[in-house]
């Protein structure tokens, strides 16, 4: 199987680094260069057509959208992989219309990006995996980003409601905030049972950590905090 040729588009050193340390636990990528301006990053993709783009959006010379656009004008075939911390909608908007194929938001969870990075070797493999296809491989295709999110370490389980999961843990983006079932229950409005559901699965998905505190009386106590962990 031929490697997937890689182009990091970033013009942090470390941050690149880091990339190229991640990618380096997949054989089946090659990284072939880093580019930290545009510029470069178009003279790399003329020259050597990577199959993906790890692409930052904040450049010296622009951003990453204006990449984005060259390579849909130039017919590039290669995918692009977004990974920046810009979290505006029109964005996200843009850059889901011209085809990305992942938009992960600065600083990114380790494993999340793993789980792109697997998830993209996948849908490489079925592309090439015959010349001809059934409806069945066109829906694979179609839907492995939907399918396979919803299975991703990190992923709300069925009866979680995203928006409120994803509320949850920006209550706790600073380590030092602590929260109780009770607690997070008067800030949701919720019953203190919900509330506690919410912080298991976050718990469960490596996003907060539990302790137990026995408080003024003894009584023991699941007290939450978010957990610091390895980002990009």
């Amino acid at each position: 199987m031929d490697s997937i040729t890689t182009l990091i588009v970033e013009d942090e050193p470390m941050l690149a680094e880091i990339l190229v340390d991640t990618i380096k636990q997949f054989p089946q990528f090659d990284v072939i260069g880093i580019a930290d301006k545009l510029e470069s990053a178009k003279k790399w993709i003329r020259l050597y057509q990577p199959q993906l783009i790890l692409l930052d959006n904040f450049l010296p010379d622009g951003k990453g959208l204006d990449l984005i656009r060259h390579t849909v004008n130039t017919n590039y075939k290669g995918r692009i992989i977004f990974i920046t911390a810009d979290n505006h909608m029109d964005t996200i908007s843009e850059a889901l219309r011209m085809g990305v194929f992942d938009y992960l938001i600065k600083p990114v969870h380790y494993q999340r990006l793993q789980h792109t990075l697997e998830r993209f070797a996948r849908y490489r493999s079925s592309l090439r995996s015959s010349e001809q296809a059934s409806q069945m491989h066109v829906d694979a295709l179609f839907n492995i980003q939907a399918k396979e999110q919803a299975e991703a370490p990190g992923s709300p389980l069925r009866g979680i409601d995203e928006s409120t999961f994803n509320r949850v843990l920006q209550l706790f983006a600073d380590p030092a905030i602590v929260h109780t079932a009770d607690s997070l229950a008067r800030l949701l409005g919720s019953s203190k049972t919900t509330a506690r559901r919410y912080l298991e699965q976050g718990v469960k998905n490596d996003f907060l950590e539990a302790e137990i505190s026995y408080g003024k009386v003894g009584r023991p106590e699941r007290i939450y905090h978010g957990k610091v962990t390895n980002t990009v």
